[in-house]
């Protein structure tokens, strides 16, 4: 059975594929919702089965293409193990795969490459639960601050991400350091428009953007304000010296929400005498 949400009691995910990014991703979209707690993560099908033994997941999203043991091949291993949980399949996988794993036991195929909001909405209406998009307490309580209103309205930011999520999710750590937020953007000509134009204290830059990667924007950046501050939130670590060697002042993983609050808060708090 799902956990019953109406009493306040979270649908555990299991999440299983291959790639660290996309486990992050899923990860950073399911806990933007107070109906997910995602229990755990695995990288194949053989460490899914023993995970999903261990955790009873209510849900277990799968991947297809995994090395060691792949997606179609722990399906049936899942549903002895866990025999409660609701497979969702969730591949790049041609949807023709899709009925013989519906026939197998799956709950649901759905394609890789769906947009945050639209994924949530298709597991709110899989599980039949309805899905509230936004965290009671999305930026950690923390001690009073040093620095005053005045000091941080000093300071101006602009976000690009082409993941509207994402650009909502900071947007709203800047509203709650009552950081002004001049422009949202999903690709960088626009953002370098906008920083042309209006000068901004504060970017904070994704590196994937467009379908390339956006570390070539960050010293464009600099050029034209060299005071504006870059915060790089990306979920490709392993571009951090390129992007810091670029000119980024500091890089953050993605979803790591308080480190980037952190930060915005480190950099945008004038520091008096």
């Amino acid at each position: 059975m799902i956990a019953d949400v109406a009493a306040g009691v979270p649908t555990r995910v299991l999440i299983v594929d291959d790639a660290a990014s996309t486990r992050r991703f899923l990860r950073g979209v399911l806990e933007y919702c107070p109906q997910f707690d995602v229990a755990g993560e695995a990288e194949n099908g053989a460490s899914a089965i023993e995970m999903a033994d261990a955790l009873q997941p209510d849900v277990v999203l799968l991947d297809l293409s995994m090395p060691v043991s792949d997606g179609s091949s722990a399906l049936s291993g899942l549903l002895r193990v866990a025999p409660n949980a609701r497979v969702i399949v969730l591949s790049g996988t041609d949807t023709k795969a899709a009925a013989p794993l519906l026939a197998a036991g799956a709950t649901a195929f759905v394609p890789k490459g769906l947009a945050p909001f639209e994924l949530l909405d298709r597991l709110g209406s899989i599980l039949g639960q309805p899905v509230t998009m936004q965290r009671v307490a999305l930026v950690p309580e923390r001690p009073a601050d040093t620095g005053t209103k005045a000091e941080r309205s000093q300071f101006r930011a602009m976000l690009c991400d082409d993941d509207a999520m994402a650009r909502h999710l900071v947007s709203r750590i800047l509203t709650s350091l009552e950081v002004p937020v001049l422009a949202e953007t999903d690709g960088v000509p626009h953002l370098l428009s906008a920083v042309r134009l209006s000068q901004p204290e504060l970017v904070v830059l994704d590196l994937w953007l467009e379908g390339t990667p956006g570390t070539s924007a960050i010293p464009e950046i600099r050029t034209i304000s060299p005071g504006t501050i870059v915060i790089v939130y990306s979920a490709y670590e392993e571009w951090k010296d390129k992007a810091l060697a670029a000119g980024a002042t500091a890089f953050v993983a993605k979803p790591n929400f308080g480190e980037l609050e952190a930060h915005i808060r480190q950099f945008t708090v004038i520091h008096t005498e």
